[in-house]
């Protein structure tokens, strides 16, 4: 193990969110997805209180890398709070399905706290010898350079800025065939920093990560804690306002809750100016929480 890639591995685990509240023993990981270009993207879990929404450390650098159109990951490494937690079936499908898109294997390896290594694989599709995704290399994500996925808010109306930024965000989607619809997201934090991005998909639908949920998943992962604003757009809605499905809004509540955030959440169509507004409460006024 490289002498500074434990001290990072440890900072991508401490950005380990648990919208549950930490529980002792709980098992968290942090990982970091590096690109041919050399650019790092680190992120940490996400556990949801439904479990269906968790978001693998591994599936949330892949995420973050996507969202600045950097797609050619050629190695994710994870550390996991737990050494004793077996090599999951989970991520290895995560990084075979995301390389047949890119056409670029994925080294992947596995630690423990204390820097031990405790799984490699030079190719993550190696590790799962039944498992094929049959799907071929997609020529719109032959991309190496890596762009901004956030700017800072300007002085006109925010609303407007919100929707540019989720168009914007809508060119960040990872799709898994050409020519795909697409939804883009954009958050404002208290900084006047606003983040943008878009879905990423998969082959099965089980473990794609929504506009909404990516576009936060990346601004908390880049430290904001106060977010007042989301827009949203897709391309499937262009003479009505987009609306979140159930998934997004359970997600979206959850992060609220945690950290105390009430942004005013405004969904656009895309072609004509239908657009509406409301609060976390009005999308889903009755939101399960396994606290109560």
């Amino acid at each position: 193990m490289e002498t500074a890639l434990p001290d990072a591995l440890t900072r991508a685990l401490a950005l380990s969110i648990d919208t549950r509240g930490l529980k002792k023993g709980s098992a968290r990981s942090g990982s970091i997805a590096t690109s041919r270009s050399g650019e790092t993207y680190a992120a940490g879990s996400v556990a949801s209180q439904t479990h269906l929404l968790d978001i693998p450390s591994e599936l949330a650098a892949l995420v973050r890398a996507t969202h600045h159109q950097d797609y050619a990951i050629t190695s994710v490494d994870t550390m996991v709070s737990d050494p004793g937690v077996p090599v999951s079936p989970l991520a290895l499908k995560i990084l075979a399905d995301h390389a047949a898109r890119t056409g670029v294997p994925i080294r992947y390896a596995l630690y423990a706290p204390d820097g031990r290594e405790l799984f490699t694989v030079a190719d993550a599709q190696s590790a799962l010898p039944f498992y094929r995704s049959g799907r071929h290399a997609l020529t719109t994500l032959a991309k190496e350079a890596s762009r901004p996925t956030a700017m800072v808010a300007a002085d006109e109306n925010v609303e407007s800025q919100l929707k540019k930024c989720a168009f914007a965000g809508m060119t960040r989607n990872f799709p898994t065939r050409e020519g795909a619809s697409g939804y883009g997201a954009a958050v404002l934090a208290g900084d006047d920093t606003i983040y943008f991005g878009g879905q990423y998909s998969t082959f099965e639908e089980r473990l794609g990560v929504h506009a909404e949920m990516g576009v936060l998943l990346h601004a908390l992962m880049s430290g904001v804690r106060d977010i007042s604003h989301m827009g949203i757009v897709s391309s499937k809605f262009p003479d009505t306002s987009v609306a979140p499905c159930g998934a997004c809004r359970q997600f979206i509540a959850e992060v609220c809750q945690l950290y105390g955030m009430t942004p005013a959440i405004w969904c656009f169509a895309s072609v004509s100016d239908a657009h509406t507004s409301h609060s976390v409460a009005e999308l889903l006024p009755a939101a399960w929480s396994n606290t109560l």
